[in-house]
């Protein structure tokens, strides 16, 4: 990655579902101390947070704003019905000439060496870079296990500038819409293993802690870690076991 390259994380909170104050305080929470934590945590900070609000309430968007504030990351916010993406990132368009964007979910963890060795790989075009072996943490009951995903969302795809500022040349251009169909869709180069959690919080969309051995490839035998290794792999991703309970409010 080269100076002329502006690398976004991206982070969202867009689900048109109505919720309780109770659940937007511990999504924001969940968010704070582990997803964020593991992004102020990384080694390399040469990256730009965007985070995307779509129904969203007044008070929690404020409430999200503080916490980015806090968090002494450069950021910008976009509400994707009222801004588009080449308004929200027009003070880089002429600064940069190629975005590499990489996306996380708003309740999962990327291992501190994330951003380094995401930008040790050089521009190519119509390229992905991602993880597929990682860990799923139940953060409400520590327990940990080695997860495989094989088209994951934990993914960076490199483009030209000017197509990423374009959402419809973006979307041919990647040429998928679920990250599911990522791997069948454009070119691809997996990184290393054991760089990402999956957050398992009680308010999942989708994600649960799985019993099945026979869907983790290469670990059917080990799935689980055990007690006295989990402080150790949650540690070195810059977070606490204790987290959860000393912090978020269970709903």
């Amino acid at each position: 990655m080269n100076n002329k390259t502006l690398h976004i994380i991206g982070n969202e909170f867009t689900r048109n579902i109505a919720h309780s104050d109770d659940w937007w305080i511990h999504r924001l929470g969940i968010y704070e101390h582990y997803c964020l934590a593991s992004l102020k945590n990384q080694t390399n900070k040469n990256f730009l947070l965007m985070m995307t609000l779509n129904y969203v309430p007044i008070e929690f968007q404020k409430k999200i704003k503080h916490i980015l504030d806090a968090s002494e990351l450069q950021y910008v916010l976009r509400n994707f019905t009222e801004t588009s993406l080449a308004e929200t990132l027009s003070q880089f368009r002429d600064k940069y000439d190629t975005v590499y964007h990489t996306r996380i979910d708003s309740d999962d963890m990327f291992h501190k060496t994330v951003v380094d060795e995401i930008q040790s790989y050089g521009i190519h075009e119509r390229k992905a870079l991602i993880f597929q072996k990682g860990y799923c943490y139940d953060c409400r009951n520590n327990r940990l296990q080695h997860y495989f995903m094989p088209s994951p969302p934990f993914s960076t795809i490199i483009y030209p500038m000017s197509i990423y500022l374009d959402e419809a040349k973006q979307q041919e251009y990647k040429n998928f819409k679920s990250h599911d169909s990522l791997c069948g869709a454009m070119p691809y180069k997996v990184l290393s293993e054991n760089k990402f959690i999956v957050n398992v919080h009680g308010t999942n969309r989708i994600t649960i802690y799985q019993n099945d051995r026979t869907i983790f490839k290469g670990h059917e035998n080990e799935t689980e870690i055990p007690f006295t290794g989990i402080d150790r792999v949650i540690n070195d991703f810059g977070i606490s076991s204790d987290t959860y309970k000393n912090n978020i409010v269970h709903i």
